[in-house]
């Protein structure tokens, strides 16, 4: 029978608002607390009135990211456009949807003032210097948010693979971790991009596929000065602007790139790339030798010739060992360049304006998750 919007009452969400409030597991279907009802009347006969409560011991858990990718005004125009639904109903599922952002847009904000409270005294951007107090509070209550919006840690070993592959970067970094009082990474969905890769020396192309993390989340605090001052390691010292508590937040991250994210690393060229710097020196080496190589040994030479050709010798060899460094800075500093220009297009926000995404995105989830159980 269909749905009068005019008389129809909106009767249990989540076990009332208070459970929506205090909602806490971003799957809705693995929760005990019972789904969605609605109770409406018919001529002044109740027709729906009805609970689901879904015991998690009973389910198979579903291994697959609960990330929905989708926004949410595309999950509603597809909700809307169902068989079945005609404009009375979709007026009807309009006002349950205000209804549900409504309610959590007014828990969400609550938990974005809470979680800026927390942080205001790590924040890096703040006027003054950043302390490390209450760091344990904020990172539980940052948790829960982000827990709540479905980000998932990175695991040591997506962590491993990323340090020895490499997808859109020929590039392997060498991640100083030691220097890192606090690391935490957080991902969000995963999808596919494409790239073109070549090969034969630039005269062969093919289009590839790679797997990519959707969104990124960094979080890390250095070690203070004295450490860096200890250990010898001064000019890796990220001075003022290293103090406080670190939060980056990056898109489509290739998952065998993940390391490029971090702001102290150190490159690591692939064997190709030490060939081309090292054949010329060596080729170089070997010219010298033939050329210079009988004239020293053959011991007919003057003590003046000989200290001619030693001198010609150690220019010669001077002027390679200067090219192949020249050819080594070169090599290492496009590849800085195709990481920083990366890294411009990832970056979405720092610190203080990464935790309004965090709390608008998860706030997105929560409502695209009722609705669809609804």
């Amino acid at each position: 029978m269909r749905l009068n919007p005019h008389r129809y009452q909106f009767y249990e969400i989540c076990s009332g608002q208070n459970d929506i409030m205090n909602h806490r597991n971003a799957n809705v279907f693995s929760r005990t607390p019972s789904i969605m009802a609605t109770q409406y009347s018919d001529g002044g006969q109740s027709i729906v009135e009805r609970e689901f409560n879904t015991k998690i011991s009973n389910l198979e858990i579903d291994e697959r990211q609960q990330y929905i990718p989708v926004s949410r005004a595309r999950v509603k125009e597809a909700v809307f456009q169902l068989d079945g639904i005609d404009d009375d109903i979709r007026d009807g599922l309009a006002k349950v949807s205000e209804m549900l952002e409504a309610i959590w847009h007014h828990s969400s904000h609550a938990g974005l003032e809470n979680l800026k409270s927390l942080y205001e005294s790590m924040d890096p951007d703040q006027i003054g210097t950043p302390d490390s107090e209450g760091k344990e509070g904020f990172l539980d209550t940052l948790t829960d948010a982000l827990e709540d919006g479905n980000w998932e840690k990175i695991s040591d070993e997506e962590m491993q693979d990323a340090l020895e592959g490499e997808d859109v970067f020929a590039i392997s970094l060498d991640v100083r971790f030691d220097e890192f009082v606090t690391m935490k990474l957080y991902k969000l969905g995963e999808v596919s991009i494409e790239d073109e890769r070549t090969s034969w020396f630039g005269l062969k192309k093919e289009s590839v596929t790679i797997d990519a993390f959707d969104r990124i989340i960094q979080i890390l605090e250095f070690q203070d000065e004295s450490w860096f001052n200890e250990r010898k390691r001064m000019k890796h010292y990220q001075g003022e602007e290293g103090k406080g508590l670190h939060i980056r937040l990056f898109k489509t991250v290739p998952k065998l790139d993940l390391e490029t994210i971090f702001p102290n690393t150190s490159p690591m060229m692939r064997g190709v790339d030490k060939i081309k710097i090292g054949a010329p020196l060596l080729g170089g080496l070997v010219t010298i030798g033939m050329k210079f190589g009988p004239l020293l040994l053959g011991g007919n030479a003057s003590g003046s010739t000989s200290l001619s050709l030693l001198g010609g010798i150690l220019a010669a060899l001077g002027t390679y060992v200067m090219k192949t460094y020249m050819s080594y800075q070169k090599t290492r500093e496009k590849y800085q360049t195709q990481v920083s220009k990366d890294l411009y297009f990832k970056g979405q926000a720092n610190n203080a304006a990464v935790l309004n995404m965090i709390v608008d995105l998860g706030e997105e989830q929560e409502v695209k998750e009722a609705l669809l159980a609804y």
